[in-house]
């Protein structure tokens, strides 16, 4: 018998206009109260965000936050969205802001951010999946430790 998938729940936050700051606070009104603890500096301004109810991971691009939660403990959850501009590789040499997503998604998971680089994540690390974003964006959500999962997607506009 195969484990349960678990439920991760995606929400994209359209909010042209506002600054880091304001798509914070628009993330906070869905995820509740958002902390963060930086493990190499104990700084709190940065670092993997923290929530009451669970695994969390927030992505932040002009005009939409997108935030991944699970409920459970163990879990650890990666998300990234960017531009897509079509065009060149990334500043990584990733063939494509798809692959820096992947990349970003599984770093954040893993913890380690860009602390490593981008370049030397393997398709293995982690269970991802691309966003269901519209044309002139990419995104991905990475899983850890990679098992089932079934993601439900919302957009707020």
């Amino acid at each position: 018998m195969s484990a349960p998938a678990v439920l991760v729940r995606v929400d994209a936050l359209w909010r042209p206009g506002l600054d880091r700051a304001g798509l914070r606070a628009a993330a906070e009104s869905l995820a509740g109260p958002v902390t963060r603890l930086c493990p190499r500096c104990a700084g709190t301004d940065h670092g993997r965000p923290r929530t009451a109810g669970g695994a969390l991971s927030l992505a932040y691009a002009a005009g939409l936050v997108v935030l991944a939660r699970a409920e459970g403990t163990g879990l650890r959850l990666g998300v990234d969205v960017e531009p897509d501009p079509g065009v060149g590789p990334t500043p990584a040499g990733l063939p494509d802001r798809a692959a820096w997503t992947r990349a970003e998604a599984v770093l954040k998971a893993t913890g380690e951010g860009l602390h490593r680089d981008p370049a030397s994540v393997r398709a293995d690390e982690a269970w991802t999946t691309a966003l269901p974003l519209p044309p002139g964006w990419a995104g991905t959500l990475a899983v850890l430790p990679a098992r089932p999962v079934e993601v439900r997607w919302r957009e707020h506009r």
